[in-house]
């Protein structure tokens, strides 16, 4: 069963990340729709392994051999290894949370904009998104300094990361990566996510009448060279600036909206498919009695009528 769920789980993640690919290999930055269901589902996938019922379409597979004794436990190790994985990447998203924590500790709260704070916070760059319920915008200490039109461009990038619930989503794709931690497949979709993430932000940005030559030189000042890897939205990063500056002076071609819901299609059609997928029941699954040279002589040479005399 754990067998049957591993395999099933790298199929699926794979056909997932091929979709996502399909999607934006013309235009990266497509709505994150459906990269965030892929997520989903690659996360819930071993829950709907184990919850829905089975349909007996693949051949069935013996577990014992003619001993009735089974080889070494390499499904035991592959689930001790998962669950050792899985804590270190949950160990690492709930330091990144105090980190958070301690950022709002640390931080002096400068307004409230639409129900988000905003919080100076010494040290950074340039500004940063979190918080899913309890909502916040960190800005450097120079926020004041600043031009106003220069944060306002801030306050319309971070304040459509909210509205979008972006915070929310990366929470989601930081998850399905503690689950899947051993797939990389599942890692990249986390990264393209975060990219399609930041260019809906970027394109909000521009449809407010802002200059595209500002808006590029106020991401290069704003690049952060190290972000806490947790589901924090920094306005500009130096892994992604370089994809943006250049989206912005050139926009790619979209993706027609009925290719994107054949693809949103054929996700759920094979997750479920894969979900459903179970080996046949087997007969002969149960050991056979062995006996040995000793209890078969003994047998042999035993009397047939031990009732008669």
């Amino acid at each position: 069963m754990i067998a049957m769920l591993i395999f099933s789980g790298l199929i699926f993640s794979g056909l997932a990340a091929v979709a996502v690919w399909l999607a934006g290999r013309r235009d990266a930055a497509l709505d994150p729709r459906l990269t965030t269901l892929c997520l989903v589902l690659v996360m819930v996938f071993p829950l709907l392994g184990v919850w829905l019922p089975k349909l007996a379409l693949l051949p069935a597979a013996t577990v014992a051999d003619a001993s009735g004794k089974v080889g070494f436990a390499w499904l035991k190790l592959l689930w001790v290894l998962w669950v050792i994985g899985f804590v270190i990447a949950g160990l690492r998203l709930l330091l990144a949370q105090r980190e958070v924590a301690r950022w709002r500790a640390h931080s002096m709260r400068v307004a409230v904009v639409a129900g988000v704070e905003i919080r100076e916070l010494t040290g950074l760059r340039g500004p940063v998104a979190a918080g899913v319920w309890r909502r916040v915008v960190f800005v450097p200490y120079v926020w004041h300094d600043w031009t106003a039109s220069t944060r306002q461009m801030v306050l319309d990038h971070e304040l459509t990361h909210h509205r979008r619930r972006d915070p929310l989503w990366r929470w989601v794709a930081e998850l399905a990566c503690a689950v899947n931690w051993f797939n990389p497949a599942v890692a990249w979709m986390a990264r393209r996510l975060s990219m399609q993430c930041e260019f809906a932000c970027d394109a909000a940005v521009l449809c407010n009448g802002v200059a595209v030559e500002d808006y590029a030189r106020l991401l290069c000042d704003c690049a952060e060279q190290r972000v806490p890897r947790t589901p924090l939205l920094a306005m500009a990063d130096c892994a992604t600036l370089e994809s943006r500056v250049r989206r912005l002076v050139k926009p790619a071609v979209p993706v027609s909206t009925w290719v994107v819901a054949c693809l949103i299609a054929f996700t759920l059609a094979a997750a479920a498919t894969l979900a459903l997928l179970g080996p046949e029941k087997s007969p002969d699954l149960a050991p056979k009695e062995v006996f040995t040279p000793q209890e078969v002589e003994t047998r042999w040479s035993a009397n047939p009528f031990p009732g008669e005399r």
